[in-house]
């Protein structure tokens, strides 16, 4: 493999000291966290469920002893004075309550022991009307004990809970407050984990207690989705977030007390024990790190000691200088490699003893070939000069050849006409001989009339013939006229192509049938001619000697217009057709099908040079065996132009 950049051995040593241990430490950093991860996920998960239901229970225990407490006061509050009655709800009040009231059926207070409250003040509270009590009304109406949702309290002004006790002999209602700063301590007590937040949520929602007291009394959570399932018993989920963090949460719903006891721990990275493990691994990777950049450059430099010694040592062989010692090092691979260089270097001068005594016997050898070479290259120049000589000759004998057989051809065309004309003219002297004789012995009208007959018969036939030979001898002498001489000019296609193709008919067996489709006379081409009939010529004649072995068929001429500034001359013959080897051969010069039997192979050579060098087109076929063969000519309107260009002549219709 090829490198862009090349590093130094020591920066390559270097990076492997330094990037082996991370690459290790990466993948067990990876590891540890992908096991340890999900690990604390799910003991977060199993302490927040514990949680839950411990604070639940602890809770339920510790209000349940206060419902006791309660229950207790109020069997007994009937058989004592209100001095003693008064001495009972202190007792009861103790410090899990803050305010205990007795209250008679009206709901007016008839005593009553307030954390803090003298005597005096407490006096002063008998006779309040506290009728509009929720909680009284509700235990009076069901004559059950019952428990607050979190509230003011009237007397004390503090937010609290309150516990009612029905009295069951008089009617009388024992109302004990609790303040939330009791419960959150109990709260506190319970939590299991330095990270573990906990709630408790009344049935609205309020927060009763929390181990964030900032929050306490002041916060409805019936937004939050676990309060909401909590409360109305749907299924609780075990991850929510909350002000912008992430927990893992739980909770349990006390039906006795109607709360809610929700328990959630951080997740994520705000959770003590995940940033205390990808801590470790990152110190790790850090303190790796550092190590290897402080020791791995030292480790580099101790290893590369001895190759730079053997680096210095090559470098003095190949100056041309012989070192006096090899060095060693505590690298035993190094001191091979040392061995060896040591032995490579003496046989490189040996060598190099030899390799001068070659070189001069080469030398000597090389100038005798240089002059061998020489002569052989003058031989072989004037070879080419002849050969290119000889091919240009071949080539101008291939069209003079074909000029040659195009004026056969006319002239056995042009000997029918001729020989009609001179038939109907002899008939005509005849004629004119016995009209004399008639005249002379006395001539009659109907004589006369059939006199005036023949002679119009007779010059009408010697008038059509003469005009067919002229017609020849016309197309003849432009097309002569063109193919002898290459200069450039304005012609119409259809005449070019109309008269190509009447010359050759002489030439063509009667049952090979040449067929011009209808060119449009507007196409007019600035080009040269002479070379456009010539490539027309060869390809119709091309066709007439190879496509039809049986001496039958149809060779058809197409010509169309593939856009404004070119036009396309398709010549299809239906006859064998060719393979694909020599349809891919059959522009090469003296390439033929027919050698030793008049062909010469370069007549679609000429035909393929004049349309790509001379009228700036291509020329391209198409065939296969059995379905004939398409040779397709594109060329420009306007060939373009060459170095040097005779007048262009426009063509006088």
């Amino acid at each position: 493999m090829i490198f862009g950049t090349a590093f130094s051995l020591r920066f390559a040593l270097t990076g492997l000291f330094l990037l082996t241990p991370l690459v290790a430490l990466i993948i067990v950093g990876s590891v540890t966290l992908a096991v340890r991860l999900p690990q604390i996920s799910k003991e977060n998960n199993a302490i927040a469920r514990a949680s839950a239901a411990e604070m639940a229970a602890r809770l339920e225990e510790y209000l349940t002893s206060l419902e006791d407490r309660l229950q207790v006061v109020a069997s007994g509050i009937d058989s004592l004075s209100g001095i003693n009655s008064h001495a009972m709800l202190e007792a009861a009040r103790g410090h899990s309550f803050d305010a205990i009231y007795l209250l008679d059926t009206g709901g007016i207070v008839r005593d009553a022991s307030v954390r803090n409250f003298d005597l005096e003040f407490t006096v002063e509270l008998i006779g309040t009307d506290l009728s509009g009590n929720k909680l009284f009304q509700e235990t009076s109406a069901t004559g059950e004990k019952a428990w607050s949702d979190t509230q003011l309290s009237a007397i004390t002004g503090i937010v609290m809970v309150g516990l009612a006790v029905p009295v069951p002999s008089t009617g009388q209602v024992i109302i004990g407050e609790v303040s939330l700063e009791q419960i959150v301590s109990i709260s506190r007590f319970s939590r299991s984990n330095e990270q573990l937040d906990l709630w408790i949520v009344d049935r609205r929602g309020e927060i009763v207690a929390d181990t964030n007291p900032t929050r306490s009394g002041r916060r409805n959570l019936l937004n939050v989705p676990i309060v909401r399932a909590g409360l109305n018993g749907t299924p609780i989920p075990d991850e929510i977030s909350f002000d912008g963090y992430d927990y893992f949460a739980w909770a349990e719903f006390s039906e006795s007390l109607g709360w809610l006891f929700v328990s959630r721990i951080p997740r994520g990275m705000d959770n003590a024990t995940t940033r205390e493990t990808v801590w470790i691994v990152a110190i790790g990777f850090i303190a790796t790190s550092l190590l290897g950049v402080l020791l791995a450059p030292l480790w580099a430099q101790a290893m590369i000691r001895t190759i730079s010694s053997v680096i210095d040592q090559a470098r003095m062989i190949a100056s041309g200088k012989t070192p006096e010692a090899w060095p060693t090092g505590p690298i035993k691979e190094f001191n091979q490699l040392s061995d060896d260089l040591e032995a490579m270097a003496n046989a490189l001068v040996s060598r190099e003893k030899a390799l001068k005594e070659i070189n001069e016997e080469l030398e000597n050898r090389v100038r005798n070939r240089t002059r061998d070479l020489a002569a052989s290259n003058a031989e072989l120049s004037q070879a080419l000069d002849h050969l290119r000589k000889t091919q240009g000759e071949l080539v101008e004998s291939e069209r003079l050849a074909a000029l040659g057989r195009l004026v056969a051809g006319v002239a056995h065309e042009l000997n029918t006409p001729l020989g009609n004309s001179k038939l109907s003219l002899s008939a005509q002297i005849h004629e004119i001989e016995n009209f004399s004789r008639l005249m002379n012995s006395g001539l009659k009208k109907s004589d006369l009339t059939g006199f005036v007959d023949r002679m119009r018969q007779g010059t009408s036939v010697a008038e059509m013939n003469v005009e067919r030979a002229c017609n020849l001898v016309s197309s003849f002498k432009q097309v002569a006229v063109d193919r002898t001489a290459s200069y450039r000019r304005v012609f119409r296609l259809n005449d070019l192509i109309s008269g190509t193709v009447l010359t050759l008919q002489p030439s063509i067996s009667k049952s090979i049938n040449v067929v011009v489709e209808e060119i449009p006379a507007k196409i007019e081409l600035d080009s040269y001619p002479g070379e456009f009939g010539q490539v027309i010529t060869n390809l119709v004649d091309n066709a007439v000697k190879h496509a039809f072995p049986d001496g039958a068929g149809t060779v058809r001429l197409t010509v169309y217009e593939p856009d404004s500034k070119s036009i396309s001359v398709t010549i299809e013959d239906d006859g064998i057709g060719m393979t694909e080897d020599i349809a891919d051969q059959i522009f090469n010069p003296f390439f033929t099908t027919k050698f030793g039997q008049g062909g010469t192979g370069l007549g679609l050579h000429i035909s393929y040079n004049a349309v790509a060098n001379v009228l700036g087109g291509t020329l391209s076929v198409t065939s296969a065996p059995g379905t004939g063969s398409a040779f397709k000519i594109t060329v420009p309107l306007v060939a373009p132009q060459p170095d040097t260009e005779s007048e262009t002549v426009r063509e006088t219709s």
